[in-house]
């Protein structure tokens, strides 16, 4: 059985997972500004919609079922330790950000930006105790370290460098398909306990 709270937590980071994920796909179409993009840059936002309904749905159900949801002492000691690791992530971004632009080495902005964002699921997995987490932030930095490795460094998609487009797609999949996951465990979680009752992780 699953805390509500946990529920809670679990269909919320799916929605902002696929909705992060799909603004930055529709950037990286915009971007790429070639008419093959036309069709995709269509499909993306209905697929989303679709997805966000779904998950919109789960969340409400999980909303309106019987249990607590009040935030316990171990929970606001939970949300304190989110707190800091966004603050770091948003510090390690606005770092090598201001690096970069520097050094004018635009095109390492948004790998590396993505090669954070990666980073921090590490100790979002071990503080919600979800182990695809780990999986998640795993494939971020690889995604990006191969196409740093593999892809040269003023390669283009379209109008747009291949060092933003290839993270960009791969990563918001990876986002897609991890929010999947997170609304299945909490349907079966539903569907095994209906009365829904808060426990201590």
């Amino acid at each position: 059985m699953l805390p509500k709270r946990r529920m809670i937590g679990l269909a919320g980071a799916a929605l902002w997972l696929v909705a992060i994920g799909t603004a930055f796909t529709i950037v990286s179409l915009v971007l790429i500004g070639t008419p093959a993009v036309r069709f995709a840059l269509a499909g993306v936002p209905i697929a989303a919609i679709i997805f966000l309904a779904i998950g919109i749905g789960v969340l409400r159900a999980v909303l309106r079922a019987p249990g607590t949801s009040e935030r316990t002492e171990g929970g606001q000691v939970m949300a304190r330790r989110f707190k800091w690791v966004v603050i770091g992530e948003v510090a390690a971004i606005m770092i090598v950000n201001g690096i970069t632009s520097a050094m004018q080495y635009f095109q390492l902005i948004a790998p590396l930006d993505i090669l954070i964002v990666g980073i921090h699921f590490f100790p979002l997995a071990s503080l919600f105790q979800v182990p695809r987490y780990d999986w998640m932030g795993g494939l971020f930095c690889a995604v990006t370290v191969l196409t740093l490795v593999l892809v040269p460094a003023h390669a283009q998609v379209g109008a747009a460098d291949a060092w933003l487009v290839w993270p960009t797609f791969g990563c918001s999949l990876v986002a897609w398909v991890t929010a999947g996951f997170n609304l299945r465990e909490v349907r079966q979680a539903m569907r095994e306990q209906p009365m829904i009752q808060e426990g201590v992780r």
